[in-house]
């Protein structure tokens, strides 16, 4: 029987889904600018955004960031030196006990699945999520502090934080917020 149960990890060893990594240029170029954007985001109670592009030598490269409002942030970043364009990025600005900032939104999600891009979101706890631009996953790359904290930030007001959602689950999430 031991051996059945072998064969049965086997198979689902083999069916489960291989989550799809991002390409580690584009995850640096997305930690270095989200993190020297998260202070501002804070102080000035705003979201600041952008993309992310591979260049023709392979590199990665972060647009020039646009200043949006407390809950959101349309890229105005000249796009136009890059091959391709991989990825978003923005910040969820500050602490506010009345948003649900610690998780991306589905505006988030919706968003880049329209574009077909990776996205990248750090919020006032310091969390950093990867949204899958192919199937619309989010998935929390690092906890909290990891990307620096708002000051006023408050551990737990969110209730509990996964470490990855569907977009039916963040649409669920969102309405019983």
């Amino acid at each position: 029987m031991k051996w059945l149960g072998g064969i049965a990890a086997l198979a689902l060893v083999l069916v489960t889904p291989v989550a799809i990594a991002q390409p580690a240029g584009e995850l640096a170029a997305a930690r270095q600018v989200l993190g020297q954007l998260q202070g501002r985001s804070f102080s000035e109670n705003r979201e600041y955004c952008g993309y992310i592009g591979r260049l023709d030598d392979g590199s990665f490269m972060a647009t020039e960031v646009t200043r949006g409002g407390t809950d959101s942030c349309l890229s105005r970043g000249d796009e136009s030196r890059f091959l391709e364009i991989t990825a978003s990025f923005h910040t969820h600005a500050g602490f506010d006990t009345e948003a649900d900032s610690e998780v991306p939104s589905t505006s988030d999600v919706e968003g880049d699945l329209s574009e077909g891009v990776n996205g990248y979101v750090a919020t006032p706890g310091g969390r950093l999520w990867f949204i899958d631009g192919r199937t619309g996953v989010a998935t929390q790359l690092c906890g909290l502090g990891c990307m620096g904290q708002d000051p006023r930030f408050i551990a737990g007001d969110a209730g509990p934080i996964a470490q990855r959602y569907t977009l039916q689950e963040l649409r669920a999430r969102e309405s019983s917020w």
